[in-house]
């Protein structure tokens, strides 16, 4: 087995958030850590029902990390009928658009860095996985489920992957980390493993693997392939373990891209893509 090149786990327990804790606690099985990091993120809810972008306190509520704390805490046993998750999903629910898919929310106009094209808080993306995956979770079914599974099928691009969101201003590519979450999304909500949505996607994702070079797109592709049923020592991954191996940094940590600073955020997701094909000690 593959061994990392420096320790990632003391990384994120360095430098990781609550959330970011509780995400690796799960992961390493330190069931022991989760009372205390749940009551850390419960701590963070706003009055709305949400959770502070960024899950910084002060910030208004964002869309997609109320999302992913709902799926998390509710994976780690915090009861789906308790009030603090009654609210998380009632606010979540009150924001679905019309054309049945989720934007971030509108409270983070301003506030989100007009550089980051890949969010919206006016165009439904990928927010919309984040909240169909968190809705699973708590066994939350519904009219909105029906019709935020319509809006993936519905917005898949003729490569087979998705955008980050269907706004006229975002480049009409594929965004991998953006397709990882909504293949999750959809074969949670019954899609057909053989359904042409995956099978297009998946090809998709074969076809490029060659190509992806950044930590992002490799962890994603890697996450989005296991959830497809790929094995961990399956020679169609060994290119995109290895490559995501390189691309660790000598803190520890992996970054988004580029230049950017290590990542705790990242480097978890990272730690999911490589679970199994590499030797966490």
């Amino acid at each position: 087995m593959r061994r990392l090149r420096y320790d990632a786990v003391s990384y994120v327990v360095r430098y990781g958030g609550c959330f970011n804790r509780l995400r690796l606690a799960k992961l390493m099985g330190w069931e022991g850590e989760y009372p205390r990091l749940r009551e850390e993120l419960l701590a963070l809810q706003n009055g709305d029902g949400g959770w502070p972008w960024r899950l910084e306190a002060g910030n208004p509520s964002g869309v997609s990390d109320t999302a992913k704390v709902v799926e998390l805490i509710a994976s780690v046993g915090v009861d789906p009928s308790s009030e603090p998750m009654g609210r998380a999903v009632a606010y979540l629910l009150d924001l679905q658009n019309e054309d049945g898919g989720w934007s971030e929310s509108p409270a983070l106009e301003g506030v989100i860095p007009p550089q980051w094209t890949w969010v919206s808080t006016e165009h439904s993306g990928y927010q919309t996985a984040d909240v169909l995956n968190a809705l699973h979770e708590c066994g939350h079914t519904g009219e909105g489920v029906e019709r935020g599974v319509e809006f993936l099928r519905g917005s898949q691009n003729e490569e087979g992957g998705w955008r980050s969101h269907v706004g006229p201003e975002r480049n009409p590519v594929t965004d991998l980390a953006t397709t990882d979450h909504i293949v999750v999304a959809l074969l949670r909500w019954g899609e057909p493993r053989s359904s042409p949505a995956i099978v297009r996607a998946e090809e998709m994702l074969l076809e490029r693997a060659g190509n992806i070079d950044s930590a992002i797109n490799l962890a994603a592709s890697l996450s989005c392939l296991r959830s497809l049923g790929y094995k961990p020592d399956d020679w169609r991954l060994t290119g995109l373990v290895d490559r995501l191996i390189a691309c660790q940094r000598p803190d520890g940590g992996w970054n988004w891209f580029g230049e950017l600073p290590s990542s705790p955020a990242q480097t978890v997701d990272c730690l999911e893509g490589l679970w199994g094909s590499v030797d966490m000690a």
